[in-house]
């Protein structure tokens, strides 16, 4: 059993740290956020997070936190594109890990127009495709790895940019070849520290 400690986003397996996606991602693109200012990155973490949690609420049909009027418009862009695209929640915010190589904790899977799907939220301003489809294919990986279930129909990014409408975006997935590449080249990188 993996345990998730918030403060430092911290993944343990008995009383071991295990590597997280955000972990690989940040491998990957190194500099993803150097030039934004550390304030204005947490305010925006906040926000998304407070999006997120309105939305998981709403799914187990409990009370939504108290949202801001751009929150608010992010949530009813979310039952907007829920009723679009038939959107049926199965599970959200699972922990998963590969093999304890790496660990995470993924929004959602769902049931989208039909397919079965693995998605993600994003409330960026500018949705980075490539990004996540490294995260969401590292997901499923371990998913699968777990369960011993089929790949994913579908990956999709769920965007909904503050203050704009928001989209249903498929996701292109990265190939386990490509996968495992990056994960070997990650843990060498660590050896090396």
């Amino acid at each position: 059993m993996i345990e998730f400690i918030e403060n430092g986003h911290i993944y343990l397996k008995d009383g071991v740290i295990i590597p997280s996606v955000s972990e690989i991602l940040h491998f990957i693109f190194p500099n993803k956020y150097k030039d934004v200012d550390t304030i204005i990155l947490q305010k925006k973490a906040e926000y998304g997070s407070t999006v997120h949690e309105a939305i998981e609420c709403f799914e187990q049909k409990k009370d939504i936190p108290e949202l801001d009027n751009y929150q608010r418009f992010s949530f009813t862009q979310y039952i907007r594109l829920k009723a679009i695209n038939k959107i049926q929640v199965i599970s959200q915010e699972q922990i998963i890990n590969y093999y304890n190589d790496y660990a995470g904790r993924f929004d959602m899977v769902a049931s989208v127009n039909g397919f079965f799907s693995l998605c993600d939220i994003k409330t960026t301003a500018v949705l980075d495709k490539e990004y996540l489809s490294w995260q969401l294919s590292f997901y499923e990986l371990a998913h699968r790895s777990m369960y011993h279930t089929p790949a994913f129909e579908k990956l999709y990014a769920i965007w909904l940019p503050k203050g704009n409408y928001g989209k249903l975006i498929e996701i292109e997935r990265k190939s386990t070849t490509e996968l495992l590449k990056v994960l070997k080249e990650f843990k060498e990188s660590r050896k090396e520290v």
